[in-house]
């Protein structure tokens, strides 16, 4: 293994257990243990920062989140890059997907917070700072990502409709929870993790990353060294370097690290 100087992990079905928990004090250890080798701990995650900043209030020793499938990337509180999309995208999108998708649900995940018109069926756990409005065309904010829920569980009609319409604009990925995430052009966890490693001139394969999902497809496949969670897709399994031993419900994250890294 190349000397890893990063690691970033996802969150659901990852780092977290299927009851969204994780081993608090072992990860604690852990980042410290990796700090003495002077490799930086990151969050890779499809959710809003201020979800992320608050599911890991017991965990300050964070160094970086990458945050909404990597439109923002933050540190000490601070946004060092960001990708948000055009407004005049989202204002085109909004009637189209409300008319051409059988929706469940439609929400906006912004810089300041996250909108939608209802919060019937929205995952609320993952957006504590929705705010309700009449009309998603009238938001005033910087918007990542449009977060889509199907009244059903295939995606694959709507993934096409968006690549045909949006292809050039888009990137829409599968997310956690029959949901798809939909960011401009140009924006995933790998893009992502390409940025923050030039502003902190390490190379990409010098990376470590743990992912389970769709939306973490290409950061596992383009980084040094990508770790699939014994419960990944079987997309993600057949790119990665490594399999952890366990699941995302037994440490598999953890697990990994103790072993890789002698802590």
């Amino acid at each position: 293994m190349t000397k890893i100087k990063l690691i970033a992990t996802d969150i659901d079905g990852t780092l977290f257990d299927d009851d969204k928990h994780y081993n608090v004090d072992r990860l604690n250890n852990y980042i410290d243990a990796l700090h003495q080798k002077n490799i930086l701990f990151s969050i890779a995650s499809g959710n809003n920062y201020d979800h992320l900043k608050r599911i890991f209030k017991e965990t300050p020793n964070i160094d970086l989140f990458i945050a909404e499938n990597g439109a923002q990337i933050v540190t000490n509180n601070k946004t060092i890059y960001e990708r948000p999309m055009p407004k005049e995208l989202v204002n085109d999108m909004i009637p189209t997907l409300t008319s051409e998708l059988d929706l469940k649900s439609l929400s906006l995940s912004g810089k300041k917070a996250s909108y939608a018109e209802s919060k019937e069926n929205l995952p609320l756990y993952h957006m504590r700072n929705i705010v309700i409005v009449d009309d998603l065309l009238k938001v005033n904010d910087s918007i990542y990502k449009f977060n889509i829920q199907l009244q059903h569980d295939d995606l694959t009609d709507a993934i096409k409709f968006l690549n045909d319409n949006y292809g050039n604009d888009i990137y829409a990925a599968v997310s956690g929870f029959g949901s798809i995430d939909i960011m401009r052009n140009q924006v995933n966890k790998s893009i992502a993790l390409n940025r923050l490693c030039n502003l902190k001139n390490i190379a990409l394969d010098d990376v470590m990353a743990f992912g389970d999902n769709l939306n973490d497809l290409e950061m596992i496949q383009e980084v040094g060294t990508g770790v699939a969670m014994k419960n990944a897709k079987p997309q993600v399994l057949a790119v990665a370097d490594m399999v952890t031993d366990n699941d995302n419900n037994h440490d598999g994250v953890v697990d990994t690290l103790q072993k890789e890294f002698d802590l």
